[in-house]
Parts: C-alpha cells; structure tokens; sequence
C-alpha cells in the first residue's frame, strides 16, 4: 500500500512538471520551441474586459527578462500564445489589438505599417471566431515577421520585423492593453 501510494504521488509530480504555471485553469508549458530554438515562459496573466476574463496570454523569450523593451526588440525568437477563455468574435479580437497598435505607434509608423495591419486583418477575418479553449499563437521570428497559429493550424505569417516589434507593443509597450498583464508577462 505505502509503495503504491508512493507510486502515485510521483507520478502525479512528473504528470505535472512539463507545465511551468496554471493560470485560469489553463496549464502553460515551461518549455516550447520556436523556429529550433527552445523559449521558456517568461510570464502569464489574464487579459480581463470590463469584469469578462477574455484569455491568458502567455510570454515565451530565450531567457527570463522583465526588460519589456529588451523582449520587445529582441533579435531572438519569441512567442505570445492566447488561450482563450471565452467566445470572441474576429471582428472585436482584430480591433483590440489594432487599438494597441494605436496606443503604441505613432501616426508615422501606423502609416508605415498598415500594408502589415491589413494582413493582420485578413487573418482575423478569416478566422470567423475565436472559441472559449482556442489557442491563438503569434510567433515572433527575427528576419522573418510574425507567424500566426489558430487552433494548432498556420493561419499566416506576416512578413518584417517592424510589426514583429509593433504587435508586441501590444503587450509589453509603453501603453499595453493592461498594466496588470503586463506585469504579469514580465514577471520573470
């Protein structure tokens, strides 16, 4: 009996060290790996509307930093992953993170970059929904933009590093989408 009990409890431990963190019940992996190179979580909280929980956004860099700055202009990989925790339509997800776009660029910049927010639009509208359970993966690749992932499935890649830098201004910029994620993100 004390071997069985034994047995159980390590197993329940090893079940659960391949997940760094749960947040909202969504259990985000230590460790992924982007374009060959291995991320760790660098930090996670929930983006909250009003009192609605929308999603958990997890941030995933090569080595632990609470630099939003450093993150942001990183020539490394990097990930954003979006699991959501309710039904959103592409319509208001779009929007929300063309508002971030706004409140991190100025009017040069968004005129610079909106043959890449268009894109981003695309994308969006292409995916209809994004379900309460959906993950939504935004892969920050130097050299190459930013490859969008839905539900396990490439949805697009943006090409340039300019809006690689620009979406994660979203988050982690001078006016991010929440100061509470933010710092949850740069947790470290």
């Amino acid at each position: 009996m004390k071997k069985q009990i034994t047995a159980m409890a390590l197993a329940g431990l090893l079940a659960n060290s391949a997940f760094a963190l749960e947040v909202a019940g969504v259990n985000l992996p230590e460790k992924v790996s982007v374009a060959e190179t291995p991320l760790v979580l660098n930090g996670a909280g929930i983006r909250k509307k009003m009192v609605f929980e929308v999603y958990v956004a997890a941030l995933y860099t090569t080595a632990k930093s609470n630099d939003a700055n450093a993150i942001i202009n990183a020539t490394t990989p990097r990930r954003i992953q979006l699991d959501m925790l309710r039904n959103v339509e592409s319509a208001s997800l779009y929007q929300a993170l063309l508002e971030g776009l706004q409140d991190n660029l100025n009017a040069a910049q968004l005129k610079a970059l909106a043959p890449k927010v268009a894109e981003l639009e695309k994308i969006f509208t292409d995916i209809k929904v994004a379900n309460k359970g959906d993950v939504i993966v935004l892969d920050f690749l130097p050299g190459k933009g930013v490859k969008v992932q839905v539900r396990g499935q490439v949805a697009g890649l943006i090409t340039g590093d300019a809006i690689a830098s620009a979406m994660l201004s979203i988050w982690l910029g001078k006016s991010p989408v929440s100061d509470s994620l933010k710092a949850a993100l740069l947790k470290a």
